[in-house]
Order: C-alpha cells, then structure tokens, then sequence
C-alpha cells in the first residue's frame, strides 16, 4: 500500500503526539510527600536501605519529628550521623 507524502506525514505527526500523550499518562508522577522517606520501598526512597540497616544490627531510628527539633537539640548520646535527605531543610 502506497500512501502519498502528505497523508504519510500526517499520519506519523499523529502516532507522535499518540505515543507522547501516552508517555504523560502513564509516567509514574513525582510523589513529593514520601520523597527520600525510609517508609518508600520506590527507587527515590529509602525503605531498602533502612531494612538493610535494621536486619544487619546497626541502630537506626527515624526522625519524626520536626527538624527544628533536632537541629535544637542539644545532647546527643554517642555518635549520631544525619542522613539528609532533602534540601529543603534549614534552621531559622
């Protein structure tokens, strides 16, 4: 089957625009809420390595707290290292 250069253009300038919709819709979306959280098992969290963390022995506790909290806080009990994970957090 022979298509005209014209129709042959116009049909693939639409299955573009069809894959690229398709491509919007069904991209996972950005979830900025669980975002870095060790709750999330997904690839931008943190769930699998806390496990990894918990089963292999190491102390590991989540913050749920507010971070003004911790950064205010001023004993700590032996060594305790921050893993930050977002930016967005700042002591005013």
């Amino acid at each position: 089957m022979k298509f005209p250069k014209r129709r042959l253009g116009v049909i693939s300038a639409i299955a573009i625009v069809v894959l690229m919709m398709i491509t919007l819709v069904a991209a996972p979306a950005n979830n900025k809420i669980n975002s870095g959280s060790t709750y999330s098992r997904a690839p931008y969290g943190y769930g699998a390595w806390y496990a990894y963390m918990a089963k292999r022995g190491t102390p590991v506790q989540r913050w749920q707290k507010p971070f003004e909290d911790l950064a205010n806080q001023t004993v700590a009990q032996g060594s305790v290292t921050l893993l930050r994970v977002t930016s967005w957090l700042t002591v005013e």
